[in-house]
């Protein structure tokens, strides 16, 4: 082929950078996050699962002269096509209701069994027993910070550590003025969780005098049952201080699958 002289010359006088590079033909990396929705997309959670739920709760506040008793209860959960289930045992339930009459001639009687009850809430359980929409929304307007690999019970296993953005009301906004949030997850080699841990601190000031900090951790184990993905250990960690006032909560629960 005979190219034009003047075509020639136009080609030769033109700056190196004016002709472009031929375009990459490389895949972009995968995107962590995408990878972990799409993982959690498989599991629809229509397979139905019964547990046994074991629950122990503390909350202790300010500078008690007493330790207050760890909170125990049990339960039996299942989920299906019915719904959520939960059945708590007569002598539970009588527990409690003695604990309520005792404060009758003691107002300051604590009542473990009834906090530890009231504490163990029903949606609770219900995203215990499915744990993907509850994952999915923490994942909102996440940002993945490392993506690794460590042992995790004597395997390699893949991690993420996660910048999170957790919900705050407008209302409470305005009096906060600094937020931490983090998460880790523990992927398995499909990319469904094994485990994740989550912190989030807030600290802020109200009047211009009361400042305050609120934070919280959690410990989360997983287990597949079916399409499920199940919360079979729960540590949580909660602390909150301001106006010279501390209260604290510490709750374990655990479920057991029942075939």
């Amino acid at each position: 082929m005979v190219f034009p002289a003047a075509l020639l010359l136009l080609v030769l006088a033109a700056p190196p950078d004016a002709i472009a590079p031929a375009p990459s033909t490389s895949p972009a990396p995968p995107d962590p996050l995408a990878q972990l929705v799409g993982a959690l997309a498989r599991l629809p959670a229509t397979t139905p699962v019964r547990a046994r739920v074991e629950h122990r709760v503390t909350f202790t506040q300010g500078d008690e002269e007493r330790t207050p008793p760890a909170g125990a209860a049990t339960a039996t959960v299942s989920s299906g096509p019915e719904g959520l289930r939960v059945a708590w045992s007569p002598s539970l339930l009588a527990r409690a209701e003695a604990e309520e009459r005792e404060r009758l001639q003691n107002p300051d009687a604590f009542t473990p069994t009834r906090d530890a009850v009231g504490d163990l809430r029903t949606l609770g359980l219900d995203r215990a027993l499915d744990a993907v929409p509850e994952m999915l929304r923490s994942l909102h307007d996440a940002r993945v910070l490392e993506d690794g690999v460590e042992t995790f019970e004597g395997r390699p296993t893949r991690v993420l550590l996660l910048q999170v953005k957790p919900a705050i009301a407008s209302r409470d906004r305005k009096y906060v003025r600094d937020v931490e949030a983090t998460a880790r997850v523990w992927l398995d080699p499909d990319g469904v969780p094994l485990a994740a841990d989550r912190r989030v601190l807030l600290k802020g000031r109200i009047f211009l005098i009361i400042t305050f900090e609120i934070e919280q951790k959690e410990l989360l184990r997983f287990r597949r049952s079916g399409d499920r993905l199940v919360v079979v250990r729960h540590e949580s960690d909660s602390r909150s201080a301001g106006a010279g006032e501390r209260r604290d909560r510490h709750a374990v629960t655990t479920l057991t699958l029942v075939e």
